[in-house]
């Protein structure tokens, strides 16, 4: 049974979550269509163009992202408090980046004086857009639309591209996170369109390794791409892991064959998941099997316990397949 978006998307539970959106019927996003031998593959650029430009305007940021053929998939997480924090002005110029605003709100930022009516009224605007700077849907809508408009003219064509507003999974906790991130990181390699992360276009992990080794070649302290959700052990607010430990940890998950995929690494495994301090069949099987493992959240069993009993929820299959596959 389809669930309200309301029950799937709860910043008060958690601020991250696993997007996924396909085209409809069997559109090409980007690649060739071998049907037709149309190449769509400038596509990608579109779409990680504006991925990587929406969390300048929004208060979301990216922690993975991977774009297909005819889907792609995100990890992002909601900054809350960053969006809290801006001022009436931080709110009005995001806004005007996505939307012209009202006559109100363009002559606030030319200088204008403001009518107690008129500043009354614009308050309430921007405490509406503030709320929509930090929603899923809004930030998903101003990557979709755009994208279905320049594929439905290149193709000469009108009506729907995307087969829906998008899929979401919650992620509970940063067992759940490292998972999710992994299962996105590897697409192209179990779809068989890279023989190594790294080598997979249009991804976060080749941001990521490229970003490493130019900052280890140059002796660089930072390492981290600007437009993706840092990776870090040592800061809260940061995924909590180093990026060293993270592509290893790609790199070894992408080493084992995932049911149902024909792609993986060949390569020698590391051993990395000690340091982590995880299972590692258990993790494997999370990450490789991350759609049939859980259905609306993301994480080990016991925060996934924690969660139903903070909102006084029942456990039922259409919430949660697998609550122990993270085995905690």
């Amino acid at each position: 049974m389809t669930k309200a978006r309301q029950r799937l998307v709860n910043y008060a539970a958690t601020t991250k979550y696993l997007i996924t959106c396909r085209c409809v019927r069997r559109a090409f996003l980007c690649g060739k269509d071998e049907y037709t031998n149309q190449d769509f593959e400038h596509r990608r650029e579109w779409v990680e163009d504006i991925l990587l430009k929406l969390p300048t305007i929004f208060a979301i940021d990216i922690a993975s992202y991977a774009i297909m053929n005819n889907h792609y998939h995100l990890v992002i997480s909601v900054n809350v408090d960053k969006a809290e924090a801006w001022s009436k002005t931080d709110v009005i110029k995001r806004w005007h980046q996505l939307y012209k605003g009202n006559m109100i709100s363009q002559a606030f930022l030319n200088g204008a004086n403001l009518s107690p009516q008129e500043t009354l009224l614009l308050d309430q605007n921007v405490e509406v857009w503030r709320e929509r700077l930090i929603n899923i849907g809004w930030f998903m809508k101003n990557i979709n639309e755009p994208i279905s408009r320049l594929s439905n003219i290149e193709d000469d064509c009108t009506g729907k591209f995307w087969e829906g507003r998008y899929k979401s999974k919650a992620i509970l906790d940063n067992e759940g996170l490292l998972a999710a991130m992994v299962y996105v990181d590897l697409n192209p390699v179990r779809a068989q369109m890279a023989n190594t992360p790294e080598e997979s276009e249009y991804t976060s992990i080749k941001k990521r390794s490229k970003s490493y080794k130019k900052s280890n070649q140059s002796e660089l302290v930072q390492d981290q791409p600007s437009d993706l959700l840092p990776l870090s052990k040592h800061c809260k607010t940061h995924i909590p892991i180093s990026t060293m430990a993270y592509l290893e940890l790609v790199d070894w998950t992408g080493k084992q064959m995932a049911e149902g995929k024909k792609g993986k690494i060949s390569s020698e495994i590391p051993d990395i998941l000690i340091r982590l301090d995880l299972s590692e069949s258990l993790f494997l099987n999370a990450s490789k099997n991350i759609n049939h493992s859980f259905a609306n959240l993301i994480g080990k069993a016991s925060s996934l316990d924690q969660h139903f009993s903070k909102f006084g929820l029942k456990r039922t299959c259409g919430w949660v397949k697998s609550l122990s596959v993270l085995g905690f």
